[in-house]
């Protein structure tokens, strides 16, 4: 149980759980289980376990995946490419997420042949293969304002920047390359070792170097 909590969201494989011995710590777990202190996804042989405190959920993943096909309005997403947005360990509800999505209408499946793809919902309305999406850079810098003011932090992430004035990706990195050019936008690195997968894509690279964060000056 140490161990799990140790783990925290990372989780453990039934291999790295003390003690060694199988029938004991299969003795063990079953009794976590049947108290609900610990949750096991995946079948027993290649299973990850949970502390219940840290166990991702549906909700989460299904989350993760809407903000990060909401940056990307017009891709069309394989399954697999969409657990690019989750965490590792919520890329073990995939599956369950990405139906959640599709049931509520976030997603749109399609299908070509014999494989399904995904796109977001904004990329039917957009126009699928279309490129040019609505951008509006005064939507960007209210939304900014909002977050300083709720964060008390001048420096905001680009993915949040991107997901809350519900804004496609590369257009707003666009503008803020060229806000950054004019001395009215100032990017900061960040920490890149703690960044989602979500922000990560958000990133933009300046001198070969990734940059999270973005503080405005004004507006455009």
């Amino acid at each position: 149980m140490r161990a799990l909590e140790r783990a925290g969201k990372k989780g453990l494989p039934r291999s790295r759980l003390v003690p060694s011995r199988k029938r004991e710590i299969d003795q063990i777990l079953k009794g976590l289980l049947a108290e609900g202190r610990i949750i096991r996804f995946g079948e027993r042989s290649k299973a990850v376990y949970f502390s219940k405190d840290f166990a991702p959920t549906c909700q989460e993943a299904a989350e993760a995946i809407a903000r990060g096909a909401a940056q990307f309005p017009t891709e069309l997403f394989l399954e697999k490419e969409l657990g690019s947005f989750c965490s590792g360990a919520q890329r073990l509800l995939l599956k369950e997420a990405v139906k959640h999505l599709v049931e509520t209408g976030i997603l749109c499946r399609l299908k070509r042949r014999k494989s399904f793809y995904y796109v977001h919902r904004d990329g039917i309305a957009l126009g699928l293969g279309q490129r040019q999406a609505c951008f509006d850079p005064n939507k960007v810098v209210q939304v900014y304002q909002e977050l300083v003011t709720a964060r008390g932090f001048l420096y905001v992430r680009i993915a949040e920047l991107a997901w809350k004035a519900q804004v496609p990706l590369e257009p707003l990195q666009a503008w803020l390359l060229e806000q950054s050019s004019m001395g009215k936008a100032h990017l900061s690195r960040g920490d890149w070792s703690l960044a989602t997968q979500e922000e990560r894509r958000a990133a933009i690279y300046l001198d070969g170097q990734p940059h999270l964060l973005v503080r405005l000056e004004s507006q455009p």
